[in-house]
């Protein structure tokens, strides 16, 4: 941050009085008083009718928050970090995108957040500061669920020409790694029968899950409506846990066919590599480079890590092959792969080119380690990336043969 710099400040919806207090009281111990203070002065910076703000100088936060520049800086990472804060840059000015905090049990459930808290508060602390958030579960198991479903109660008929494309107030949630369609979703709805085409299969969670299940598994359309066939209750319900699960446990039979999705033969200077790498499923990088006896683990922590992060899947995949090799094909878990993607942004590594890049040099895959490697060693690194790579490439022309 420079004092000159200017920025605006966006958003796309209101906080609630429950917002605000899951992030006074669960994110405020992880991310400290100023970053707390950071979050609040940005939100009552914002015109909460056009849900944005004027332009401002790095200089007037400073003063309004009366601390110097590097100590906001490194408030505004700690934002980042907690995925509360979108940054972006056009030259000398920011526009800081305000995200919703998670709610109370979606902060608790997580697998990083949830021990985080507990790590820094300890047991006893953390049972007393959670109890503000329980409720008691009332017991419905005597009960028959009678509500009616949207297409019961009214008489809904698509039109063909039905666009809009403007922005509205609302929350939207992280939809984890960026994947590019690999199916037509049409065509998929169409392969099911009318009994369980139901609005669900519009919600934007669902089309998501369902597009990344196809490419993480490698399924054909026939294949995941299939499994989509087999989970979805008679009455159309479907529980989109359950989908991952069949999902998973599909791909896990079907593991001694030919599953990967490299499209380039003759592979010649980097960028080929990377077309690799942004290309291929990351079971495909578990499938060869984990030990057997980690590859089911691997894979649930796999999907986990691409269900929370919103990067390239060639970032995960270098990622993966990266720590794989260093850690001799003993995948860690989430918390160790989510601090090293931390680390990598906080380097600025955020494509699959710069994360490329960096597994070519000499730097332990730790979170906290900046040693410099002498030439000899980066030479050493990019044989071993190229010949990883290679193997990929070798195994799809045996089953091309």
């Amino acid at each position: 941050m420079k004092p000159n710099q200017t920025f605006q400040i966006i958003t796309q919806s209101s906080l609630s009085n429950d917002e605000w207090k899951v992030l006074g009281l669960l994110y405020q111990p992880l991310m400290g008083v100023l970053a707390f203070s950071l979050y609040h002065t940005f939100y009552h910076l914002l015109d909460h009718k056009t849900y944005r703000s004027e332009v401002i100088t790095h200089q007037f936060l400073s003063d309004i928050l009366n601390t110097k520049l590097d100590k906001l800086e490194e408030a505004k990472d700690k934002l980042e970090a907690l995925n509360l804060l979108n940054t972006y840059q056009d030259q000398n000015h920011f526009v800081y995108q305000l995200k919703s905090p998670l709610t109370p049990r979606g902060f608790l459930k997580d697998t990083v957040l949830g021990q985080f808290l507990q790590t820094e508060l300890g047991p006893k602390m953390y049972r007393e500061l959670t109890g503000k958030f329980k409720v008691e579960k009332f017991d419905l198991s005597n009960f028959n669920q009678v509500t009616k479903n949207f297409d019961d109660v009214f008489n809904f008929v698509g039109m063909n020409d039905f666009v809009d494309a403007h922005m509205y107030l609302g929350k939207k949630t992280n939809s984890g790694a960026k994947i590019k369609d690999q199916i037509n979703y049409e065509a998929f709805i169409e392969k099911l029968p009318d009994r369980v085409k139901k609005p669900v299969l519009m919600f934007e969670k669902t089309k998501d899950l369902i597009q990344k299940l196809v490419f993480v598994y490698q399924l054909s359309l026939d294949e995941i409506a299939d499994i989509y066939l087999k989970t979805v209750e008679p009455n159309g319900e479907i529980d989109l846990q359950l989908l991952q699960t069949k999902a998973k446990n599909y791909y896990q039979e079907k593991k001694d066919k030919h599953l990967t999705v490299l499209e380039t033969k003759q592979m010649n200077g980097n960028e080929n590599w990377i077309h690799v790498l942004k290309n291929t499923s990351p079971m495909v990088i578990v499938e060869s480079y984990a030990k057997n006896d980690y590859q089911g683990i691997a894979t649930e922590t796999v999907m986990m890590l691409m269900e929370r992060n919103q990067v390239e899947v060639g970032v995960i995949n270098v990622l993966l092959m990266h720590i794989l090799k260093a850690k001799q094909g003993e995948l860690p878990n989430i918390v160790y792969l989510e601090k090293v993607l931390e680390t990598w942004a906080q380097n600025g590594i955020r494509t699959t080119e710069h994360a490329f890049n960096e597994i070519l040099k000499d730097r332990e895959i730790g979170p906290t380690n900046n040693k410099k490697s002498s030439k000899k060693t980066k030479v050493e690194n990019k044989d071993w990336v190229e010949a990883y790579l290679q193997e990929l490439i070798d195994e799809e022309k045996k089953y091309d043969q």
